[in-house]
């Protein structure tokens, strides 16, 4: 599903998301333990971790990241359950403004558009 842009530091994003697929300005990441063979440690742990952080939320396995080159800043702009739902995400953003990113001079402004588009 799109998401309000969210900002998110991707010095801490990294440790817990698996980059499975990127290209200049987006991430599409898998939870750390999702996917991977039962009774893993680092499943476990990332369980473990969510459920202390927020009782109450339920993190989703899949989200695409919005970033600027260079920066340290990113934007989840889409998550989904299962690895399917957010390719279909992907596949629209790589499809209907990947092209249009690369005409802005400052990227910063590329991402200011992309965000516009997707807001919910």
């Amino acid at each position: 599903m799109w998401l309000n842009p969210e900002e998110v530091l991707l010095k801490n994003a990294l440790k817990l998301w698996v980059t499975v697929r990127s290209n200049d300005f987006f991430l599409l990441q898998r939870r750390r333990g999702h996917g991977e063979p039962t009774g893993r440690i680092t499943g476990l742990l990332v369980g473990a971790l969510d459920s202390v952080l927020d009782s109450n939320a339920r993190v989703t396995p899949f989200r695409i990241l919005l970033q600027v080159p260079g920066s340290q800043v990113s934007w989840v702009i889409a998550s989904g359950a299962a690895i399917g739902e957010v390719n279909k995400h992907w596949d629209w953003l790589v499809h209907n403004l990947l092209h249009s990113l690369s005409v802005f001079e400052n990227k910063e402004d590329g991402a200011s558009f992309v965000r516009g588009k997707v807001k919910v």
